[in-house]
């Protein structure tokens, strides 16, 4: 199984989103544009790139993995999609709510649908403050029929006690319809983004993203 398209992250250099955000909060792709040396004389400026180190948003999904690197490869056969990483919470007990989702809209204005997961892990207690937690989807796109169907499955464990563990079983998803046809302009303005939502918005929360990545036989 290869992989075909990924966010540039891992242990060592995950994507991080927390802190006092009570609403879904989207990963990044690492590195973001660097600045270094920029304004020193004799030094040009970055070249600037509109995916690299961007994060999506409710209002924009620039960041985003693009359909159309995948779309001729994925047509017509069976993929995976997987994102994992770790939790942390110190001050609050909230809940963690990681997705997955497919954007059918466009860039400058996406329309999120669930591909995988947006369920809830058990709540995290000040003794246990700290889970893993990984999401994956296993399905098919249908270019005939413009959609995406399949199942997803999901996992939390407890990272300090070692004892917690809850997940499902592999579950079949709302089919996602209105894919955009392969080689037309709507496929480049589409894609895949990843995020986690904690219940209760506070200073301690922190959630990094290890791997977020698209795979085919």
């Amino acid at each position: 199984m290869g992989v075909i398209a990924q966010y540039q992250v891992s242990v060592a250099n995950p994507s991080i989103v927390g802190g006092t955000n009570s609403v879904l909060q989207y990963f990044s792709s690492n590195p973001p544009q660097s600045l270094w040396n920029s304004g020193v004389t004799g030094v040009s400026a970055p070249v600037t790139s509109t995916q690299l180190g961007q994060t999506p948003s409710s209002l924009n999904a620039l960041g985003q993995i693009p359909f159309d690197t995948v779309a001729y490869k994925l047509q017509g056969g069976r993929f995976r999609v997987y994102a994992s990483g770790t939790a942390s919470a110190t001050a609050s007990t909230p809940t963690l709510t990681p997705i997955i989702q497919y954007n059918k809209g466009t860039i400058a204005s996406p329309s999120y649908v669930t591909l995988a997961g947006n369920v809830a892990s058990n709540a995290f207690v000040n003794a246990d403050p700290q889970v893993g937690w990984s999401v994956a989807f296993d399905g098919m796109y249908d270019p005939a029929a413009q959609s995406i169907y399949g199942q997803m499955t999901y996992q939390f464990q407890s990272q300090t006690s070692g004892a917690t563990s809850s997940g499902a079983a592999w579950a079949l998803i709302t089919v996602i319809q209105g894919v955009a046809p392969v080689g037309t302009p709507p496929a480049s303005q589409q894609g895949f983004v990843c995020g986690v939502t904690f219940s209760a918005g506070t200073t301690g929360n922190s959630a990094s993203l290890y791997e977020f990545k698209i795979l085919q036989d």
